[in-house]
C-alpha cells in the first residue's frame, strides 16, 4: 500500500501505485494518477487532471498542475491537464502549469531535472534527458527537444522552440527559436555549438561536423539570411542536415543568429535581429 503521511490531504480521483511515499502536508486533489516509485517529499501540491509516470521526487514546496498564469482562463476549468513522464527530478519550489488548450497538455518527457526555483508555463512540451538550472523560466507554450541544457536564471519567451542538444546560458534571454545542438550566450546571441554534448551523447563525428557547417554558414555567415538559407540547402539529405532544416523551415519567431543588432557576446545592451531570423 502507499505510504501516506498522517497530515496529506487528498481529494478526489487519486490513483496511487502501491509503493508511492507521500510526505508531510502535501495536498493533492483532481483527477491524479502516480506511478510507481513517485515520492513526494514534504509539502508537495499537485492539482488534476494530473498523469505522472513512474520513478519521479518532488521535493518541498513543488506545484505541478494549478490553473495557468493567463487572465482570459477560468482558474476552475480542468481543461487538459498535465503530462509527466517518468525518473523526474523536481527540486525545491519547482512550478509547472497546466494547459489553457483542450486538445493537448502541458507535458514534460522522462529524466529530466529541474532545480530549485524553475517555471515551466501552461502548454509547455519539453523533452527527455533535459537539465535546467535553478530559475530557469519557460513561458507558455514553448517547446524544448531532448538533452536541452540551460544555466540559471534563463528566460524563453511565449512560443520560442529550444531544439534537441541546445545549450541556454546563465541569465540569456531568448525570444527566438534555438537551432538544435547551437549554444545561445546571449540575448537571442549564438556564441556557439554544443559539440561537447553531441560527443557525450555518442553522435558520429560526421553528426557534429555537420552543425559545425550549420553554425559556420548560418550563424558566422556574412550573406543575407536568404542566401544562407539557400546554401544550407545543398546538404538536404544527410539526416542531420535534415533535421536542422526541417527545424528552420518550421520557425515561426525566426532563428537567432548573431546577426542584426550592436554586436559582441559581451555586449547586452542590443536586441533584435534581420527580416527572417
Amino acid at each position: 500500500m502507499p505510504k501516506i503521511h498522517p497530515t496529506a490531504i487528498l481529494e478526489g480521483e487519486i490513483q496511487l501505485a502501491d509503493d508511492v511515499e507521500i510526505g508531510p502536508y502535501c495536498v493533492l486533489r483532481g483527477a491524479i494518477t502516480l506511478g510507481a516509485g513517485c515520492v513526494l517529499l514534504q509539502n508537495v501540491q499537485l492539482q488534476g487532471p494530473l498523469v505522472v509516470g513512474s520513478g519521479n521526487t518532488f521535493f518541498p514546496g513543488v506545484v505541478i498542475g494549478f490553473a495557468p498564469q493567463d487572465r482570459s482562463f477560468p482558474a476552475n476549468k480542468a481543461g487538459s491537464g498535465t503530462v509527466i513522464g517518468d525518473d523526474n527530478a523536481f527540486r525545491e519550489h519547482v512550478t509547472i502549469h497546466r494547459a489553457t488548450r483542450d486538445d493537448r497538455p502541458t507535458r514534460v518527457g522522462s529524466r529530466n531535472m529541474f532545480m530549485a526555483c524553475s517555471h515551466a508555463a501552461h502548454d509547455v512540451q519539453i523533452g527527455n534527458d533535459c537539465t535546467f538550472a535553478n530559475n530557469t523560466l519557460f513561458a507558455g507554450h514553448v517547446e524544448v527537444g531532448d538533452r536541452v541544457v540551460t544555466g540559471g536564471g534563463a528566460g524563453i519567451q511565449q512560443f520560442t522552440r529550444i531544439g534537441r542538444g541546445a545549450m541556454i546560458g546563465g541569465l540569456v534571454g531568448m525570444t527566438k527559436d534555438v537551432c538544435p545542438f547551437f549554444t545561445a550566450t546571449n540575448f537571442n546571441y549564438i556564441g556557439s555549438y554544443n559539440r561537447v554534448g553531441m560527443r557525450r551523447a555518442g553522435f558520429q563525428p560526421s553528426d557534429m561536423d555537420m552543425v559545425k557547417t550549420f553554425y559556420g554558414i548560418l550563424v558566422r555567415g556574412r550573406t543575407v539570411y536568404s542566401r544562407r538559407i539557400e546554401a544550407l540547402q545543398a546538404f538536404a539529405g544527410h539526416p542531420m542536415a535534415d533535421e536542422m532544416l526541417a527545424f528552420i523551415a518550421a520557425s515561426k519567431r525566426g532563428v537567432a543568429t548573431r546577426h542584426g543588432r550592436v554586436t559582441h557576446a559581451r555586449d547586452t545592451s542590443g536586441a533584435g535581429g534581420e527580416s527572417g531570423e
